[in-house]
């Protein structure tokens, strides 16, 4: 079986985001950039997630990570402006979700949740 890679709409990103944060709040988080200048670089490992978004105003993709408790009291922000492409691959049970955020410049920002935190009661 494979994860089915597709690219979401610009239509659908505020509204895509806003649902995944609620699904996985809290969820172990990567955030990885591939830059053409600089080269691959991860930013954060397995950090909590705080929350996705993206603000139509600003044109801009970011992605909050930390500011949950005492162990992760500050939230990372790691911004993308001005995304072109957007992909996902789809969630098959047990497998991480995965974002492919592309740049104007062509440069990747991949996130990856790793883990979907156990539903709350």
């Amino acid at each position: 079986m494979t994860q089915q890679q597709a690219e979401l709409p610009r239509a659908e990103w505020h509204n895509f985001f806003e649902m995944l944060t609620k699904d996985y709040e809290g969820a172990a988080v990567t955030v990885e950039v591939l830059n053409r200048t600089f080269g691959d670089q991860t930013e954060a490992a397995k950090l909590p997630l705080a929350y996705l978004e993206y603000d139509e105003k600003d044109d801009a993709f970011s992605v909050g990570l930390g500011g949950r408790d005492s162990r992760y009291p500050v939230v990372l922000r790691h911004a993308i402006n001005h995304p072109q492409r957007i992909q996902t691959t789809s969630s098959i049970p047990g497998t991480p979700w995965a974002l492919d955020i592309e740049d104007g410049e062509g440069n990747q920002t991949l996130v990856t949740l790793h883990t979907r935190p156990s539903i709350r009661g």
